[in-house]
């Protein structure tokens, strides 16, 4: 059966169906939800509490809650009331705002050793996108000395900590993994992007060793913008790497320093030596108009499909969240930028997302995809 190209009514994008692009769906959604005054919000979080308390599930709203999340932060205590009372434990940011009894049963539940494995995975996530000290410190004990269902789980808690944007290494201490505030990469011009302080793709005159694709810095960042303060980056960073590559190996690594200078670490051996992007695609990568958005957005703006590219705040992982340990110091690394592929290069699924240990000058680039 033979597809047509068409267009997408609302950009013009080529699309094989009639009507608007996801993409433009999301947008328009977005701008929905952003336009919503405080009485329909608190309409619409009476709307979730009622599908939860009648079903005991959060199905029909589902994507409400989450727009709500990503795009208005929120307060999702009644949410979290209404879900704990009907023992419902996803999607864990149901428990952001939760109250401190619910958090403090919730922490009792895990003290019990016969809970099913995957009633203590949900629980570990939800307490962990809440936080704070007393989970932290629960956290560390539930590693040192394990309850019986650890033994259905295939990670430690300190992995589940990484989806509330924090751990702790080897030795217990505490690291943030996640960065406080979150920009949005918008679309602007080629000029504009010339003076961005981020900036998605730019060419180098290296060539990978392995596939000959061309080196590029997948993002530049310069942390002396006032609006990036908040990175604690006196200069600035590149983080290089082979596009072509990404996909094919998990450890892409590169070290760093502000004044704009970076190389490649070599990391494992990738599973293909064929440039598949060439230069057509390269040239596209670094051809797209990207630059940093004016105002910081809420931190898990992008965290959701077709979510876009963004500094700091949380990333929308496709497969598991993987926080990397440095090479170096082997601590969790921190969250640094998100990149959808498929907004620079047409066709290519997924997302780039971008780790830096900025204590020993290491980033990491990885990517994901369905």
């Amino acid at each position: 059966m033979n597809r047509n190209a068409k267009k997408c009514r609302q950009c013009g994008r080529e699309i094989y169906f009639d009507g608007i692009c996801i993409s433009c769906q999301t947008e328009n959604e977005r701008n929905r939800i952003l336009a919503l005054s405080q009485e329909e919000i608190d309409m619409a979080i009476r709307q979730i509490c009622d599908e939860i308390e009648k079903t005991g599930e959060l199905d029909q709203e589902s994507q409400l809650f989450k727009n709500l999340v990503n795009y208005r932060d929120i307060d999702t205590t009644k949410i979290a009331k209404a879900a704990f009372k009907e023992r419902l434990f996803y999607p864990c940011e149901l428990y952001k705002d939760a109250p401190d009894d619910v958090i403090k049963e919730m922490l009792e539940m895990l003290k019990q050793d016969h809970i099913d494995g995957r009633l203590a995975g949900n629980l570990l996530l939800c307490l962990a996108v809440y936080g704070g000290e007393e989970v932290f410190h629960a956290f560390v004990e539930l590693e040192k000395n394990p309850r019986k269902w650890r033994e259905n789980l295939y990670v430690n808690p300190s992995f589940y900590a990484t989806y509330g944007g924090w751990s702790y290494d080897n030795s217990g201490k505490f690291r943030k993994t996640n960065f406080e505030k979150c920009y949005p990469m918008v679309k602007g011009t080629l000029e504009e992007k010339k003076h961005s302080p981020v900036k998605i793709g730019v060419k180098t005159d290296e060539k990978c060793p392995d596939c000959g694709c061309r080196i590029v810095n997948l993002m530049e960042i310069d942390g002396r913008d006032p609006r990036l303060d908040y990175l604690e980056i006196p200069g600035t960073i590149k983080a290089k790497c082979c596009p072509n590559c990404i996909p094919y190996s998990d450890d892409n690594f590169c070290r760093y320093s502000i004044d704009g200078e970076s190389s490649i670490i070599s990391g494992e051996e990738h599973f293909s030596t064929e440039d598949y992007l060439e230069e057509e695609g390269v040239e596209e990568l670094c051809s797209n108009s990207y630059i940093l958005g004016e105002a910081p957005v809420p931190l898990r703006y992008a965290a959701d499909w077709e979510g876009g590219s963004s500094i700091g705040g949380f990333a929308f992982w496709i497969q598991d969240c993987d926080i990397k340990r440095c090479p170096d110091c082997g601590k969790p690394m921190k969250y640094l930028a998100q990149i959808q592929w498929d907004t620079v290069i047409d066709n290519m699924e997924g997302n780039a997302y971008i780790e830096i240990c900025s204590d020993c000058n290491i980033i990491a680039i990885l990517h994901q995809q369905t």
